[in-house]
């Protein structure tokens, strides 16, 4: 896990944040919304294109290592080198702030996400007004920061959400777009190393430094520990067990009663030692899970996983097969903005797929789309030129991005190009108007998808296709045969 040590423009990334293709999709005007379509596949997708086997079968040595653990790392060092990305390592992020720099911060967030261009609606469909705002800048309390601050490192305890600022409201652009909420950043999971700016007046939040954004979190979710060192040595133990399932639970106990929390694909955590028995309870994992004290004070414990859950000691080999199948883990899942409500959005759903092979992915779709091997998108203007990039693109290893979404491309079939994707839903033309179909979750879609539309289909809209690899491994390893 990283850590982001960055001054930005806010401005700019929330304009990257706030255009994902799914919120676009409900600020088009439109004249109807319908019903989700559930888990019946959509057009063009048969029930065998559900199955990861399918895809798997169309490819070549689909089980050959696309990149080995030492190429991953070399990659990874190049992602975290790139100030495009606003990513870095635990480790570089300094301990001393002075009251200006920590200021800074806050003005930035402010001038993001604070001064809304248009109106913003809290719950129950009331108006966020002046009042809420005042209140707003009086918990963010930047009158407490003192001169010089040396700030604490920790690490999240539970599952909890990374918000705008200190506050449960939301913030939406219409009374009827609950899901979509500007002020939640995303889902931040435990075992995830973060430093601490500030506290709200009220005591209740920490303002932190994440591995993909900055923002505030409920304090009961994080542990903090004076000592930088004790949080960058459990971030960088190398024997970790490797959550690849879609969730897995945690436990306090050897007989696997006691609930610590539920991870999620792509977490991971020290592995003490492999499954042991535990009498009638059978066989679990020990691995090492942080401990909120109620002083706040971080310490360890041992976490238990089942030996039948589905975890790995150590990240699974980069191959096409393996990525197909963590992909279609998540088929069904419901779509969340920010991972709100236990869902995914779209380019956690990509970040989470990769992160189980060790390969660090940005959080926004944008910067996502920066990772890998350029294909070559720009010079293909047409339909048939995009097809034939396409055919020459490997699938199950490449990612295919339009403004503001980002998707795991699968390959050819029946003359259709498809891709793997969390989407909230596509627009289509009809006699009465232009109409958003729902979909909300983890889908399989042919590429021609919203052909009908006022904005063309997710083919003509692509602006990158990128391949996770290296280039000898892109001319080893083409599209389906």
């Amino acid at each position: 896990m990283y850590l982001v040590s960055y001054r930005v423009d806010r401005r700019a990334l929330l304009r990257f944040a706030f255009t994902t293709f799914t919120f676009l999709l409900l600020t088009w005007p439109v004249t109807e919304v319908l019903g989700t379509t559930k888990t019946r596949p959509l057009p063009h997708v048969s029930p065998e294109m559900e199955r990861p086997e399918f895809w798997i079968g169309r490819v070549k040595d689909p089980e050959t290592v696309l990149l080995t653990p030492d190429q991953i790392r070399k990659m990874n060092s190049e992602v975290l080198k790139n100030p495009d990305l606003y990513l870095s390592r635990l480790a570089d992020l300094k301990e001393e702030w002075s009251r200006e720099e920590l200021l800074e911060l806050l003005r930035e967030d402010w001038q993001a996400f604070g001064e809304p261009s248009g109106p913003r609606f809290g719950r129950n469909a009331l108006p966020l007004n002046e009042s809420f705002y005042k209140e707003l800048r009086q918990n963010i309390d930047a009158e407490g920061i003192k001169g010089q601050n040396r700030i604490p490192f920790g690490l999240i305890v539970k599952r909890a959400d990374i918000r705008v600022f200190p506050t449960e409201e939301p913030s939406l652009a219409s009374p009827a777009g609950a899901e979509f909420d500007r002020f939640q950043h995303s889902m931040i999971s435990p075992g995830t190393a973060v430093a601490a700016y500030h506290v709200s007046k009220d005591g209740h939040w920490a303002y932190l430094q994440t591995p993909f954004t900055r923002g505030w979190v409920k304090r009961d979710a994080v542990a903090v520990e004076n000592n930088k060192q004790t949080v960058v040595q459990y971030e960088g133990d190398r024997e970790r067990l490797v959550v690849t399932g879609n969730d897995v639970t945690l436990f306090r106990d050897p007989s696997l009663q006691k609930e610590a929390f539920v991870a999620r694909m792509g977490d991971s955590f020290p592995l003490i030692r492999g499954p042991q028995s535990n009498g009638s309870e059978g066989k679990a994992y020990v691995v090492r899970i942080p401990n909120r004290e109620k002083s706040g004070q971080l310490t360890f414990q041992e976490g238990y996983v089942r030996a039948t859950g589905d975890v790995r000691p150590g990240f699974l080999p980069y191959t096409q097969a393996n990525a197909a199948r963590q992909a279609f883990k998540m088929l069904h899942q419901p779509y969340g903005w920010g991972e709100k409500s236990g869902g995914r959005d779209c380019s956690r759903f990509i970040m989470d797929i990769f992160s189980t092979f060790g390969i660090i992915m940005p959080r926004n779709s944008m910067f996502q789309a920066r990772v890998g091997i350029d294909l070559g998108l720009a010079e293909a203007k047409g339909l048939p030129e995009r097809e034939a990039l396409l055919d020459r693109t490997p699938p199950l290893a490449s990612t295919l991005r339009l403004p503001g979404h980002i998707m795991l491309y699968l390959g050819k079939a029946k003359g259709r190009y498809y891709a793997i994707h969390s989407i909230w839903g596509f627009q289509k033309s009809t006699r009465s108007g232009v109409v958003l179909e729902k979909i909300g979750r983890v889908a399989v879609t042919d590429l021609r998808l919203a052909e009908k539309g006022p904005h063309g289909s997710l083919l003509e809209r692509l602006t990158d296709v990128r391949f996770i690899g290296e280039e000898n491994g892109r001319k080893k390893h083409p599209n389906s045969p």
